[in-house]
């Protein structure tokens, strides 16, 4: 399931936190949780989450938001997500690719002085390099265009006897990765 059913969904990085996650295996992960906004929410984009996000925000007639709904948080059944970041929703340029993200919090709120609804929610994954703290960095209070799509599962076969993989260590995360640059190309 996909956590946003359209493409390129314009989302803010309002917040930046670092963590340490400690794996059964003894491991520290450096993880990173994003902080994520899509303002303004429309119904639209409410039921490209869900269609219960969407019926509990805006009225079914005329789709405009409920007035008398300050805030709601959602119990989401959201799998880790594949997270393609775009500077720009019509080009891939300048994009990176999020692996293993967990998806967690996504509630709506109010804001003072803005019509409609946010859409806040938190996207953990890591470990992280430079290349791509940088750029998290860059896009700090700053709007990209996000594009989710369920992350396959790793596979770790290795020391899994047959017939005992619920047993198997869980396998760790893998590196974000960014996506090369499109080189210029006459059409």
């Amino acid at each position: 399931m996909r956590f946003f059913e359209h493409d390129n969904v314009g989302c803010y990085l309002d917040g930046i936190d670092h963590r340490v996650e400690n794996t059964k295996d003894g491991r520290e992960l450096h993880m990173v949780d994003l902080t994520l906004r899509v303002q303004p929410f429309t119904a639209e984009l409410a039921a490209a989450v869900d269609p219960d996000v969407r019926a509990l925000l805006f009225n079914l007639g005329d789709g405009e938001p409920k007035h008398k709904l300050k805030a709601a948080q959602f119990d989401l059944r959201v799998t880790r997500q594949q997270i393609v970041v775009c500077l720009m929703p019509e080009s891939p340029t300048g994009a990176i690719v999020l692996s293993d993200v967990e998806v967690t919090q996504p509630r709506a709120r109010t804001e003072k002085g803005v019509d409609g609804f946010g859409f806040v929610f938190y996207a953990s994954f890591g470990p992280i390099g430079s290349d791509e703290l940088d750029y998290l960095v860059a896009w700090h209070t700053q709007q990209r265009f996000l594009t989710f799509t369920p992350q396959q599962p790793a596979l770790d076969f290795a020391g899994a006897a047959e017939g005992d993989v619920e047993s198997a260590p869980r396998p760790a995360r893998r590196r974000p990765h960014t996506v090369p640059e499109a080189e210029n190309v006459a059409h």
